[in-house]
C-alpha cells in the first residue's frame, strides 16, 4: 500500500480517482467539479483537453490551483483521450504544454505515445522522451508516465521505462492489459513481479478502470490507483458492488446518507450515493489488505468459482 502527500494532503491506496470529460456524460465539467467539491471528494481527474476547450480557461486554472492548495488532489490527464473521441488533430503535445505551465496540479500523466509493434527499446525511448518533455514543463506535481504495451511486453517495457527514468508511479491502461479479467489480472501480477524483481516498489496507475469489481480483484494483484467515468455514467449497488444504468437508481435499496435525503435531483442523487460507496469500499479493501483478509473480501463480492482463479495472482508482500 501507497500514500501519496502533497500540501496537508493524504490519499492511501487502494484510491479512486472519478474522471471529469466533456466525453459522453451528463453535465459540464465545471458542474462535476463544483459537486465533487460540495462533497469534499479528496481527488479527481481532469483533462488539459477540457480545460483548454473551456469557455473561460483562466478563471477554471484559477479554480483548479485553489483546489490545489486547500481540499483535493488534483490529476491531470493529457488530454488525448478527448482528443481522440472528438477526433480533433489539433490537440498537440504544444498545446498541452501551455495548460501545464499554468496549472497547479499533484499528478499528471505523460503525454501518450502509443504501442505499434516497433521495436521495444524505441519504444521505451520514446515513453521516457515524451515523460521528460512533460515533466519539463509542469508548472508543480509529479509526472506519470504512461507505458502503452501488450499482455505479452508489458513487463519489459515497464522494467525499460522504470530503470530509465525512474518515476515515481507508472500508468498503464487496463484495456491494454488483456481481454478478459483474469488475463489482466495475470498480467497486471506479472507487472507487478517485475518491479519487486528490480528493487522498483512504486504504485501502478491504471487508466479507465471503475467498475468496483475490477477495482477489488486489481488492487489484490498489484495495482494502487484508478480512474474512471463509471461514477458519474452508472449507479452502483452498494451490496453487491455491481453497476447498474443511471436511470436504475430505484432498483437499488440503499440508506445510505445520501439515498436519506429528501429532494436532491436525480443525477446528483445518483453520483453522491456512487462517490459514497467509492470511498467507503476503498475503505473496505485497504483494511482487508492490512489485516490479511483478501480472500475473505473476494468471497463477499465475487462468485466462489472465480475465486481460485485469482488467488494465484494476490500479491502477498
Amino acid at each position: 500500500m501507497f500514500k501519496l502527500e502533497s500540501f496537508s494532503k493524504v490519499i492511501e491506496s487502494p484510491f479512486f480517482f472519478p474522471s471529469i470529460s466533456s466525453i459522453r456524460t451528463n453535465f459540464k465539467i465545471d458542474e462535476y467539479l463544483k459537486l465533487l467539491m460540495k462533497i469534499a471528494y479528496p481527488g479527481f481527474l481532469i483533462s488539459a483537453y477540457d480545460i483548454d476547450d473551456y469557455k473561460d480557461k483562466e478563471k477554471l486554472i484559477k479554480q483548479l490551483n485553489e483546489i490545489n492548495q486547500n481540499s483535493a488532489f488534483v490529476l491531470m490527464d493529457n488530454g488525448n483521450y478527448e482528443a481522440f473521441w472528438n477526433q480533433d488533430n489539433s490537440w498537440t503535445f504544444e498545446k498541452f504544454e501551455k495548460i501545464l505551465k499554468n496549472a497547479q496540479i499533484d499528478l499528471c500523466f505523460s503525454y501518450d505515445i502509443f504501442w505499434n509493434d516497433k521495436k521495444i527499446t524505441k519504444h521505451i525511448n520514446e515513453t521516457i522522451k515524451y515523460t521528460a518533455m512533460t515533466g519539463g514543463v509542469q508548472h508543480s506535481g509529479t509526472t506519470i508516465p504512461i507505458i502503452h504495451g501488450t499482455p505479452n511486453n508489458f513487463p519489459s517495457l515497464v522494467k525499460g521505462v522504470v530503470e530509465g527514468i525512474n518515476p515515481e508511479i507508472i500508468g498503464i491502461t487496463e484495456r491494454e492489459l488483456g481481454d478478459s479479467l483474469i488475463q489482466r489480472t495475470e498480467t497486471l501480477f506479472k507487472i507487478r513481479k517485475e518491479l519487486i524483481k528490480i528493487k522498483r516498489e512504486i504504485p501502478i496507475h491504471l487508466l479507465g478502470t471503475g467498475n468496483p469489481i475490477s477495482i477489488l480483484v486489481y488492487s489484490l494483484c498489484g495495482a494502487n490507483f484508478f480512474d474512471a467515468l463509471e461514477w458519474c455514467k452508472n449507479v452502483v449497488n452498494p451490496k453487491t458492488a455491481h453497476l447498474y444504468h443511471f436511470v436504475q437508481m430505484e432498483l437499488i435499496e440503499c440508506d445510505c446518507k445520501v439515498c436519506n435525503l429528501k429532494g436532491l435531483p436525480y443525477p446528483v442523487k445518483v453520483i453522491s450515493h456512487n462517490l459514497l460507496f467509492y470511498e467507503k469500499f476503498l475503505e473496505e479493501i485497504r483494511i482487508s489488505i492490512k489485516k490479511g483478509k483478501s480472500e475473505q473480501l473476494l468471497k463477499k463480492y465475487l462468485p466462489k468459482h472465480i475465486i481460485p482463479k485469482i488467488k494465484p495472482f494476490i500479491i502477498t508482500k
